[in-house]
């Protein structure tokens, strides 16, 4: 529970289930190294108070650093974008909530995400769009293991965003009306560059500067860090006037960074590493097959080969795959997540390379 809409109506609706249920709320980043407290943690126990639940606090600080900060920091470093939310979800929120789950014998845990589980006749497992396609979040839920899914519930995938609303009027939560929860949690003011600086030695130093180069290859310039560019990036390319130029691609060995016109962001093959399949069989009707390549996109149709498969592993474990698209996509982006579906189903998803 991060003190949010969001959970606080999935724990509430739980309640009404007829579920014993137990908040707990994790602290990942931006808290007093003696106090244990924060707002969110303080929103979390009112809304527990008024629904009658037991709440709990669990310090994940050091996990969430190890595996989440660093893991932000180092991807930017070599030239990549990454999604802190999906390596969250699956190394921190999922695995460390079951663990305690296990510890005070539960058998499920929940979480206020928009997305929706189903197990098939044969058992299979299916995680699905929730309905409101505003709020759907099962994008960022593709690294999540088989059987950490089998445990979860999510009471709102059936739910749009207006109906958690009017629940939690209802049940006179004081955060009824609050805004979205921010994109970065650790980054406050989602200025990702200025936090790079302060905490890595070799942004400040220079070490990351390099030249800026067009698509044939002639200099135009040079930059301060290729950690100040991102993929279709438009703004603050330090060019001066003239045509509208974006980024095309980073070296994250030379730091070169290389701009041009909008058209030439437009891509129809690329590949996809450190592949997760949530199906048996690997989409196995590329006809009906969509890929997602950031959070708010709403998908296009492709094609995808098996480059190179994890031998001696599962069937669904592979470790590339060239993905084909129908028709070309914009700014596709090296460290971000190329997530398959099949209509409303998660067929899978991997890592842009």
């Amino acid at each position: 529970m991060s003190g949010g809409i969001d959970s606080s109506v999935a724990a509430a609706i739980l309640v009404q289930e007829g579920y014993q249920v137990f908040g707990f709320t994790f602290l990942l980043w931006n808290v007093n190294e003696k106090e244990l407290d924060n707002e969110s943690v303080t929103k979390a126990k009112h809304v527990c108070k008024i629904i009658g639940i037991p709440h709990y606090t669990l310090d994940l600080r050091e996990e969430f650093n190890r595996e989440v900060v660093n893991y932000f920091e180092e991807e930017y470093l070599a030239g990549r974008t990454p999604n802190p939310c999906v390596r969250c979800n699956a190394r921190i929120k999922f695995r460390l909530l079951w663990k305690k789950a296990q510890e005070y014998g539960f058998e499920k845990i929940a979480t206020g995400h928009y997305a929706k589980l189903e197990i098939d006749q044969d058992n299979s497992l299916q995680l699905l769009k929730g309905i409101d396609i505003h709020k759907d979040q099962s994008y960022f839920l593709w690294q999540i293991p088989d059987d950490l899914l089998r445990r979860t519930i999510f009471p709102l995938g059936g739910k749009t965003k207006v109906e958690v609303r009017a629940i939690a009027h209802q049940l006179g939560f004081p955060i009824a009306e609050e805004s979205e929860s921010k994109d970065v949690c650790f980054i406050p003011d989602n200025d990702y560059r200025g936090w790079l600086q302060h905490r890595r030695p070799e942004v400040d130093e220079g070490l990351l500067a390099g030249e800026m180069v067009d698509t044939s290859g002639k200099v135009l310039g040079v930059h301060s860090g290729s950690h100040l560019f991102t993929i279709g990036q438009r703004k603050g390319l330090g060019l001066g006037g003239g045509r509208k130029l974006y980024v095309i691609s980073i070296d994250p060995l030379t730091h070169r960074v290389c701009v041009g016109d909008e058209s030439e962001l437009n891509c129809s093959e690329f590949t996809v590493g450190s592949v997760k399949c949530l199906t048996k069989e690997l989409f196995d009707n590329p006809d009906d097959l969509q890929v997602k390549i950031r959070y708010r996109d709403p998908g296009v149709p492709a094609t995808v080969k098996i480059l190179d498969r994890n031998q001696g592993c599962q069937s669904t474990v592979i470790d590339s795959l060239l993905v084909s698209t129908i028709e070309p996509v914009k700014a596709v982006t090296p460290g971000q997540s190329a997530v398959f579906y099949r209509g409303d189903q998660v067929l899978g998803g991997g890592i842009i390379l």
